[in-house]
C-alpha cells in the first residue's frame, strides 16, 4: 500500500509540474512551486521512511495520503478562483513609496545588525530556541525584506538610482544570509522576489530550461543544507568559516539525496509528521485551528514586556500527543511540516488549509497581473510563507499577513494619493 501511495503522490506532483510547464508563466506560480517542493524535498524523505523500523503501524501511509490531499487542495484552491483581489487597489505617489521603502530598508538593516551582535551569545545560551530581546530584533529585521521588495518593484517599473541603491543595499544582506549562513528561505525569497517583480511589471521570464535547472539545483542544495552550513559557518554557528567554492564543491549533493531517499540519513521533519498524524488519528483529539492563535501569541506577543506567565496564560494548552502516545521527542531544530498541523487541526479535512492558501494566492496573483502594487507585494512577500506551509507549518503563511499589516499599511497609507491629489496629478500629466 505504501508503494502505491508514493507513486500516486509522485505522479500527482509531476502532473502539476507538467501543468506549470505548459505555460511558462505558471512556473512562478504557487501550484508549480509547491509541487516542486513535494517532489524535491518531501518525496525523498517519505521514501526514506519506508526503511524506518520504528514508525507506528499505518502512520506512514496516513502521512502520504495527507500529502496527496494537501497538494491536490493547493492546486484546486488556486485553479478554482477566477477573480482578482480588490482590497487596497489604490494609486500611490512614487516619491513617497520610495521614501517608505528607504525607511523600512534602513530600519530593517539596523535591527539585522543588532541580531548579528547578539546571535552568538544567544546560540551559546539557548541553542536554536531563541528567546528574549533578540526575538524582537528578528521581528523588526524583517523590515529589510519589505523595504527591498517595494524598492525592487519601484525600480523595475521606473528605473532610477535611488531605488537601485536600496535594492543593492538589501542584496548585500541577502547574499550574506544565503552564501555564508545557508538560509534556504532567503534563497527562495530572493529568487521569487526578482522573478515575480520582472514578470508582473515587464513580462520577463527565463526560459523553461533555466527554471527547471534552478528547481533541480535547489532540490540538491536544500537536501544538503546541513553539510553546506557546516562547511561555510564557523564554530560559533554564525560567522563565516572562510570556506570557498572548492570546499563547497566537495559536498556530495547527489549522495546526500540518495542517502535521504534510501533511509540512511537522519529524517526528522517527516518523522515528526508521521508521529503526530498517527497519534492524532488514534486519539481523534484536534485543535480545530486554535493552534494558529497560539502561533500568533508565541510569535508576536513579547513575553519580556507583558510577562511570560501572562503570555502562557493567553495560549491554549494542547497535549503533545506524539510524545504521550509514542514517547516521540522531536530532534532539536526540526520542523513538523504543514501536513502535521493541518491534520492536528481537522483530521484529513485539514487539507482545507492548503485550499485556502491556493485560493488566497490566486486572488492576489490576478490582482498583481493588473499592475496593482499591493497585489504584487502580497504575492512576493507571502510566497515563501506558502512554501514554508509545506516544509514547516501553515502558520508561516497566515502569520505573514500580520507583518504586512504592521509594516506596509502605514507606508501605503502615507503614499496613497487622495482624490484631489489624483485630479491634480492627472491635470499635470495632460
Amino acid at each position: 500500500m505504501t508503494s502505491i501511495l508514493l507513486w500516486v503522490l509522485a505522479l500527482q506532483a509531476m502532473a502539476i509540474v507538467g501543468w506549470g510547464m505548459r505555460k511558462r508563466e505558471r512556473m512562478i506560480q504557487f501550484p508549480f512551486l509547491a509541487a516542486a517542493v513535494f517532489l524535491g524535498w518531501m518525496l525523498p524523505q517519505l521514501m526514506g521512511l519506508t526503511a524506518h523500523p520504528g514508525l507506528p503501524h499505518g502512520g506512514l501511509d496516513k502521512t502520504i495520503f495527507m500529502a496527496i490531499l494537501c497538494l491536490g487542495a493547493a492546486w484546486l484552491g488556486y485553479e478554482m478562483n477566477r477573480r482578482p483581489a480588490r482590497l487596497f487597489a489604490w494609486d500611490f505617489d512614487h516619491k513617497r513609496l520610495l521614501a517608505g521603502a528607504a525607511a523600512m530598508t534602513l530600519l530593517g538593516a539596523f535591527f539585522y545588525y543588532q541580531v548579528s551582535q547578539l546571535a552568538v551569545e544567544v546560540i551559546e545560551q539557548h541553542g536554536g530556541a531563541w528567546t528574549g530581546i533578540i526575538t524582537i530584533y528578528v521581528f523588526f529585521s524583517n523590515l529589510l525584506t519589505f523595504g527591498m521588495a517595494l524598492a525592487l518593484i519601484l525600480y523595475v517599473r521606473k528605473p532610477n538610482w535611488h531605488a537601485l541603491a536600496l535594492v543593492l543595499f538589501g542584496l548585500v544582506f541577502y547574499l550574506e544570509r544565503i552564501v555564508v549562513r545557508g538560509r534556504r528561505a532567503a534563497m527562495v525569497e530572493l529568487g521569487v522576489m526578482v522573478l515575480l517583480a520582472l514578470w508582473f511589471n515587464r513580462r520577463i521570464l527565463p526560459p523553461r530550461w533555466v527554471m527547471v535547472s534552478g528547481v533541480v539545483i535547489g532540490a540538491l542544495v536544500i537536501n544538503s543544507i546541513g553539510d553546506y552550513r557546516s562547511t561555510m559557518m564557523g564554530d560559533n554557528r554564525f560567522s563565516w568559516s572562510g570556506a570557498g567554492i572548492s570546499e563547497i564543491m566537495e559536498i556530495d549533493f547527489w549522495g546526500n539525496l540518495q542517502q535521504i531517499s534510501s533511509g540512511e540519513a537522519l529524517n526528522s521533519e517527516l518523522t515528526n509528521a508521521v508521529m503526530n498524524i498517527a497519534a492524532a488519528d488514534r486519539t481523534l483529539s484536534f485543535d480545530y485551528g486554535l493552534s494558529h492563535w497560539n502561533g500568533f501569541v508565541n510569535r508576536y506577543v513579547p513575553g519580556q514586556w507583558i510577562g511570560h506567565d501572562l503570555k502562557r496564560a493567553m495560549m491554549f494548552d494542547f497535549t503533545d500527543q506524539a510524545g504521550e502516545f509514542f514517547g516521540h521527542r522531536p530532534h532539536s531544530g526540526s520542523t513538523h511540516t504543514g501536513l502535521s498541523d493541518a491534520f492536528l487541526s481537522f483530521w484529513y479535512f485539514g487539507a482545507v488549509k492548503f485550499l485556502l492558501i491556493g485560493l488566497i494566492l490566486s486572488r492576489w496573483y490576478r490582482a498583481a497581473m493588473q499592475s496593482q502594487l499591493v497585489g504584487q507585494l502580497v504575492v512576493i512577500l507571502s510566497m515563501t510563507g506558502a512554501l514554508h506551509a509545506i516544509t514547516h507549518s501553515t502558520h508561516a503563511f497566515f502569520m505573514v499577513f500580520i507583518q504586512m499589516a504592521a509594516f506596509l499599511l502605514p507606508v501605503l497609507w502615507y503614499a496613497r494619493r487622495r482624490p484631489l491629489q489624483q485630479y491634480r496629478w492627472q491635470r499635470h500629466c495632460v
